[in-house]
């Protein structure tokens, strides 16, 4: 066999390529699959974490101060005293351009209900749309928010962090987002609802504010070193945060949001018995605190 001298054989061993030797690949179906795998478990992981965020947003970026502890609160509920007054006595004043109505709570203990009280019943010196609500898909009614009916719990949520609590013939208003005053509320056989906190201290608690626009306000409002609760009202259409502001200046050191609004004309029972104002929460009798001596 002839070879010339730009011809080179090799005889024996392996064949040698001037291409790179080939790594072999998954099959196309199986690196599909890890990525669809990957992916999922990132969304999840993605979707876990901002439901967790959006679920306890309120509770850890309450950061406001508080005039009392729960174990204060529950301290003060227990020492409730009675009073010699039953009835409410209202006056007109305003602060900084918004008009006020505000109701002085005496002797008279809430109750919550769903339905309208008689019209004849003269032992109701106040009542109040209340807490938030809404139907379900099943057209069911549901509360938002925790509330207790008689140490019954409906619902729970402590994203709102003002409260009414109720146990007997005692109750308060507060501000906090732990569960003591509600464990303690359903020990006790008590009812008890959240709303938003309007002020904590003496300092409006903005990041509460869920609702915007203008409408008539109301709330319920306490002031520190004072047992005495005010029902408060806004004469005119407000915005929460110059009702809040409102109470604050006026010298409230706690107020908790009521919804609803109101007709102008409530309805007011003085300690001398007589009515006041246009009996009216026939209507829409759904989410009532009235209060009755």
């Amino acid at each position: 066999m002839n070879y010339n001298d730009d011809e080179i054989q090799f005889l024996g061993g392996e064949d040698i390529s001037n291409s790179p030797t080939s790594v072999p690949r998954k099959p196309a179906s199986r690196r599909w699959w890890t990525a669809v795998a990957a992916l999922a478990i990132v969304v999840l992981a993605a979707t876990t974490l901002y439901f967790w965020r959006e679920a306890n947003r309120f509770t850890v970026s309450f950061e406001y101060p508080q005039s009392r502890s729960s174990a204060q609160i529950i301290n003060d509920l227990e020492a409730m005293q009675g009073d010699s007054v039953h009835g409410v006595t209202m006056k007109e004043d305003s602060l900084y351009g918004v008009g006020m109505r505000l109701f002085e709570l005496r002797g008279v203990v809430p109750s919550f209900s769903r339905t309208a009280p008689s019209d004849s019943d003269t032992t109701i010196c106040l009542a109040a749309h209340a807490w938030d609500y809404y139907w379900d898909d099943n057209k069911q009614y549901r509360y938002i928010g925790d509330f207790i009916d008689n140490g019954n719990e409906l619902a729970s949520g402590s994203r709102k962090a003002g409260f009414v609590a109720v146990v007997g013939d005692k109750w308060q208003i507060g501000i906090s987002t732990e569960d003591s005053v509600k464990e303690y509320v359903k020990a006790h056989n008590g009812s008890m609802f959240r709303q938003f906190a309007l002020v904590s201290a003496g300092q409006i608690c903005e990041k509460q504010f869920a609702l915007k626009g203008k409408v008539t306000r109301c709330a319920l409002a306490r002031k520190s070193g004072s047992g005495g609760i005010w029902y408060v009202e806004t004469i005119n259409k407000e915005s929460l945060y110059d009702f809040a502001q409102a109470l604050a200046d006026y010298g409230f050191s706690d107020a908790v949001y009521l919804t609803g609004g109101n007709s102008g004309n409530t309805f007011y029972r003085t300690p001398d018995g007589q009515p006041h104002g246009k009996l009216d929460w026939q209507d829409e009798a759904i989410n009532l605190i009235v209060f009755r001596r």
